[in-house]
């Protein structure tokens, strides 16, 4: 069974923290920056041409559409003096400095590669561990600022298009059901953010007492059930309800070809839709989209971004549902 269509990029972050010095929220200036030009010097020594960017000197909006692309964390994008992150030419791998950690490295990958993403920060990781002198203990493993992070550091990611079991209502007793495996069901950017077009981050909670391999082999288990489920469902409907889901779904491709305002939400849930219907091959119309990466696009952020100055919210929909449309018609 081919889960690509599921499962939608896969994400790898290890935190980590430098001896002799306090955690971020205690740092002065200039612990911090010396932390900054400590890890920009150790990655710069190896030739990996990784681009450093401070915080400061990134406006609000720069700021959020990093975070709306997932190159940083929405903690990182809060920072204003004393934070600064290093991205890959690629910008597959991001290294945040002085985030909630000193060192937060994280390696996104296409659908189901979290393997492929471990392999990459954990060569980072031994890049920086040769010139940077890591807290650790021999019982605890890395230390770091938030205790759940305890351990090996790691969090295993995956994002999941989950539409057929939120059409169908089974998303939350899922949610319920994994969190007692020790797998945490978050929204579109992590913690304390919501679901958006039926998008669900899916990751390991725990990070003490198993090693790397052993909570992704957990995730991506616990991944590939939920990912089963949802083909059923698809499944499930395609042979039972037919007829009122390709009507849901071209319903959502006339509203947003035609349709002349849209919020974020509404945007979302109808592009999820017609995501999901491209995928049962219910509709031709939007086949070779790249309907994930105009999910990306019409964020509030990445609007402003593009438009180049500032919008009413009122403006960015009407932006938003022109966007949509020539993207869908061209």
């Amino acid at each position: 069974m081919d889960y690509n269509d599921i499962v939608v990029t896969s994400r790898i972050r290890l935190a980590r923290n430098l001896k002799n010095y306090k955690f971020p929220t205690k740092m002065s200036n200039e612990e911090s920056n010396k932390i900054i030009n400590d890890v920009n010097d150790a990655i710069n020594s190896i030739g990996l041409n990784y681009k450093l960017t401070y915080m400061k000197d990134l406006s609000e909006t720069e700021k959020n559409v990093l975070v709306e692309r997932h190159l940083i964390s929405p903690g990182l994008g809060e920072k204003k003096n004393d934070g600064a992150f290093l991205l890959s030419p690629d910008e597959s791998v991001s290294i945040m400095i002085n985030e909630e950690d000193h060192v937060r490295i994280q390696s996104l990958g296409q659908n189901m590669s979290l393997m492929e993403c471990w392999d990459i920060s954990n060569k980072i990781d031994d890049v920086l561990e040769e010139k940077l002198d890591y807290t650790f203990d021999k019982d605890l493993g890395y230390i770091t600022s938030c205790p759940t992070n305890l351990g090996t550091g790691m969090r295993a990611s995956v994002m999941m298009h989950l539409p057929a079991l939120s059409i169908t209502n089974q998303i939350d007793k899922l949610i319920y059901g994994v969190s007692q495996l020790g797998v945490a069901v978050r929204g579109v950017y992590g913690e304390g953010t919501k679901s958006l077009g039926h998008l669900y981050q899916i990751s390991n909670q725990g990070t003490l007492g198993a090693s790397e391999e052993t909570l992704i082999d957990k995730v991506t288990q616990i991944t590939m059930q939920i990912a089963q489920k949802e083909k059923h469902t698809r499944d499930y409907l395609n042979k039972n309800n037919i007829d009122e889901l390709e009507d849901e779904i071209y319903r959502a491709y006339g509203l947003l070809t035609n349709a002349k305002k849209m919020t974020t939400d509404e945007a979302m849930k109808l592009l999820s839709l017609i995501k999901l219907g491209s995928e049962m091959k219910i509709i031709d119309k939007v086949k070779n989209k790249k309907l994930y990466e105009l999910m990306i696009k019409i964020q509030p952020n990445n609007l402003l971004s593009k438009e180049g100055k500032d919008l009413t919210a009122k403006e960015r929909d009407f932006k938003r549902a022109e966007l949509i449309s020539r993207e869908l018609l061209s």
